[in-house]
């Protein structure tokens, strides 16, 4: 089945079958991100810590705060804006996900 959008539409992203491919994972954990409701915990997280740089082996370095691996089980829901690149990346997860314009 192929996925049939336009960019610039809103799109209901939903998983409706267990990620069994390590790339598939980790490109719908970035599509997934662009979700505003789904990246609240990290720019939460990120809004309270303050960096504090110093030298450490002689290079300035600073702590960023952990990135989260979202658990992206059956039925997990995102909304994001169809660009082309998120439409590329759709077509090559789409056995694991449903698409429906929202």
């Amino acid at each position: 089945m192929a996925i049939d959008l336009k960019p610039g539409n809103t799109v209901r992203v939903t998983i409706n079958k267990n990620i069994t491919r390590a790339a598939a994972r980790k490109t719908l954990e970035r599509l997934f991100m662009q979700d505003k409701t789904v990246a609240k915990p990290l720019d939460r997280r990120s809004r309270n810590f303050i960096p504090l740089p110093k030298r450490r082996g002689g290079q300035i370095w600073t702590k960023r705060p952990n990135k989260i691996h979202l658990p992206l089980n059956k039925g997990d829901v995102a909304t994001l804006v169809a660009t082309p690149q998120a439409i590329k990346d759709l077509a090559s997860v789409e056995d694991f996900v449903q698409v429906a314009g929202a």
